[in-house]
Parts: C-alpha cells; structure tokens; sequence
C-alpha cells in the first residue's frame, strides 16, 4: 500500500434550466446523486481500494468506514501489512492511528489512500451543500449511458476543488462521472461511477474508478468496491482518538 493520509470519511431529475442558469432542479438532482453515496446517517461501510497499473492489479487494501452524519468518521483497515491502522475524521480534524503509537498523528486532507484515491474518495463530500450548480447545455456517454454535464461552483473557498463538472444520468438520478479542477484551472483528479446496487430500496454507488491527473499516481487507477452497506447504531466516543483505539 502506498503512503497513507487522507480527504476522508466521496465517496449528483431532469432540469430545464438554459446553459448557465441555476436551477432548482438541479439542486434537487445533486441531492439525489448524494444519496447514493451518503444514503445512511450512521452506517458501516465495506470496501477494498485497488490499484491498477498498465490493466494489471498491483495491489489492495480492504478496509471497514464508519461514518456517522456528515463530519464524523473512521476507516478501519482490515488485513495485509497495513491491518488494524485507523484514520478518524471528527469535523475538520484528522489523525491517523497506528497499532503500538501511543500518539495520534495529524494528517492533512488530501493525502493517499491507494494510488490516485484519498481517503474523501470513500468520504462524505456533499454536492448539493458545497456547490451551486448551473448546465452547460453538453453531454457525454459514459459507460453505455447518456450523460448531462453540470457545471459546479464552491460555496466555500476553503474547497480543494473549487470547480467541478458532473455528469448525471437524468432518468435514473445518477451520477456517472466527476472532474475535480484546482483554483489554478488545472483538471486534478477524474472519478467514474461504474456500478450500482439495489439495498433497503435504495440505489447505492457500489464501485467507482478513480484517476489522479498530476504527478506519478497518474499512470495508475484505483477501483474503489463499497461491498456492504450496515445502517448501525454508533457510540460517538468512537469517533476519538481514544475510543477509536478500543475498536
């Protein structure tokens, strides 16, 4: 598994509105491509990251994700060299937990999971609260599926992407890929949704493909399989550095 850190814990109906007009409908669509990803308040989530190099894998890390409402999360890794690390997010701070450490050490939001994909890959990034949107009148086909494109705009300047084009199934309410672009223009991170699955009557995102655009990660992509979803009860004391431990 490469260096560890993280973003954690992304993991967007059919508008009329003319090409860079907002939309209330669009709102409401971002809102629905959220739930698919941010479907349970509280729930634990069971996911492997894969990277792929050249189409051949060249390693994995399996890993449990806690989440509980918007701010509070905790990536478990299950197995292989890395098993029993934890990376816990409680609002805007970040640590990364090692096996024998006495002391949690701080992490920044945009280090690595695997590959081209941070932890806020399998995160709560919200769509319809972060961004206002606007349509650009294009489209694209993305795996068989016709694609609209929106324009997104960040609310906050504290964003690391403060530019965003999604494309949304509008039939089926779905998101079918993302372009994350830094304040200096520059396209840094692509994101496919490449499947889906039917729980508690709800469509969820059940595997997505991410690639990073600048630096040596580029030549990669990661697969990210999100192979459960557990709505679950959970202690809040969790979600700290000491509870966190105990898990």
């Amino acid at each position: 598994m490469k260096r560890l850190a993280a973003l954690v814990l992304l993991a967007a109906s059919t508008a009329s509105a003319a090409p860079g007009a907002a939309s209330g409908d669009e709102q409401s669509l971002l809102a629905a491509v959220d739930a698919t990803r941010n479907a349970f308040d509280e729930a634990v989530i069971t996911a492997r990251a894969t990277q792929i190099v050249d189409g051949k894998e060249t390693s994995s890390a399996d890993f449990d994700v806690y989440v509980k409402g918007r701010d509070k999360g905790l990536i478990v890794f299950r197995g292989g060299k890395n098993s029993g690390r934890k990376v816990l997010t409680n609002g805007n701070r970040m640590w990364l937990l090692v096996p024998g450490s006495t002391n949690p050490v701080p992490i920044t939001a945009n280090q690595r999971l695997l590959g081209g994909a941070s932890f806020g890959d399998v995160a709560r990034l919200r769509f319809s609260e972060d961004y206002t949107s606007k349509a650009t009148g294009e489209s694209e086909t993305v795996g068989g599926r016709a694609c609209r494109i929106l324009e997104l705009t960040g609310k906050s300047p504290k964003l690391s992407y403060p530019r965003v084009l999604l494309s949304v199934d509008d039939r089926a309410q779905l998101p079918c890929r993302v372009r994350f672009f830094l304040g200096s223009g520059r396209e840094a991170r692509d994101v496919t949704f490449t499947k889906f699955r039917e729980q508690s009557g709800r469509k969820l995102v059940s595997e997505m493909e991410v690639r990073e655009l600048i630096g040596a990660a580029s030549r990669a992509v990661t697969r990210l399989e999100y192979r459960d979803y557990r709505m679950a009860r959970l202690d809040p004391k969790i979600f700290t550095p000491e509870g966190a431990r105990g898990l």
